[in-house]
């Protein structure tokens, strides 16, 4: 990520800033800040927004983060009784909602996502950003990224859960176990996020999306034995648990039993529980594809 993109990524954060805050946070020179400001002014990423109040100084104009200068497409697969529902959405720059598309389907076919998207594009004209999938990891998933990425020459993500609710905090590791679906992980370390795939090859007892969540003891053994490997690998000073089954009986025997396997480590990752639903899960995805 340039200097320009760090400015644009800050500005998308706070919404509004002068100058001086744009260049202490960026960590760049005033002359380098007014450089860019014109430029994303001129982009219609940025529009002046009045002036901030005077300490005795000469004022400084605040600019403001333009949220309808683009648009973002987060497409994402939900299963229904041996069937898809593709859902395809226009978001604005910070994540809202402009437009929805779905339909179900056994094969989904990339023409069908093309015409969605030109017809989305030719309604609301915004320049497009990027386009993030939520999709299962399959050949499909795969085809599909590179097709997109070369009709549109856009940036083409694929988007985890687990992304979309990592910490914001460093040497944090986000890990989401659901009913029936296959852990999720992200790892943040000091600059960036980075996804942790393949979790299906480390060495546990059993298969997730069959497993039997009423029996705690596996349950508990299951979560246990894949925080102790990631942590062995990424050595993350938080874990960050998410699910949608932890019990107040469950919670404190996993801390028990993960505090046994991890005895000879000099340094004990702090945990954090939280339940969550698919419900919250959603606008976590949108937030995430706009600041991708």
């Amino acid at each position: 990520m340039n200097t320009k993109e760090r400015l644009q990524r800050y500005m998308q954060e706070v919404g509004k800033a002068g100058r001086r805050e744009m260049s202490a946070a960026v960590g760049v020179s005033h002359v380098m800040i007014g450089r860019l400001v014109r430029e994303l002014i001129e982009e219609g990423i940025l529009t002046e927004c009045g002036m901030a109040p005077s300490g005795g100084g000469r004022p400084e104009v605040r600019y403001r983060y333009n949220s309808a200068h683009g648009t973002v497409f987060l497409f994402r697969s939900e299963e229904e009784e041996s069937v898809h529902r593709g859902i395809l959405e226009q978001l604005d720059m910070n994540g809202r909602v402009l437009e929805e598309k779905s339909a179900r389907f056994t094969h989904l076919q990339a023409e069908i996502l093309d015409d969605w998207l030109d017809e989305m594009t030719r309604r609301w004209r915004r320049k497009p950003q990027r386009i993030a999938l939520h999709l299962p990891e399959s050949t499909a998933a795969r085809e599909l990224t590179e097709h997109l990425h070369r009709r549109y020459a856009l940036s083409v993500n694929r988007l985890n859960t687990a992304e979309a609710l990592a910490d914001k905090r460093a040497r944090t590791l986000t890990l989401l176990c659901r009913r029936g679906m296959m852990p999720q992980a992200a790892y943040r370390n000091e600059t960036e996020l980075l996804p942790c795939n393949h979790l299906h090859m480390l060495p546990l007892p059993d298969r997730w999306e069959t497993m039997n969540y009423s029996d705690h003891t596996l349950t508990e053994e299951m979560i246990c034995r894949l925080i102790q490997s990631l942590t062995c690998v990424l050595a993350p000073e938080r874990v960050v648990l998410y699910c949608d089954y932890l019990t107040e009986r469950l919670i404190p025997r996993i801390r028990y039993n993960l505090s046994a396997k991890l005895k000879g480590l000099e340094h004990m990752p702090r945990l954090h529980f939280r339940n969550i639903s698919a419900e919250q899960i959603i606008p976590a995805l949108r937030h995430a594809a706009a600041r991708m």
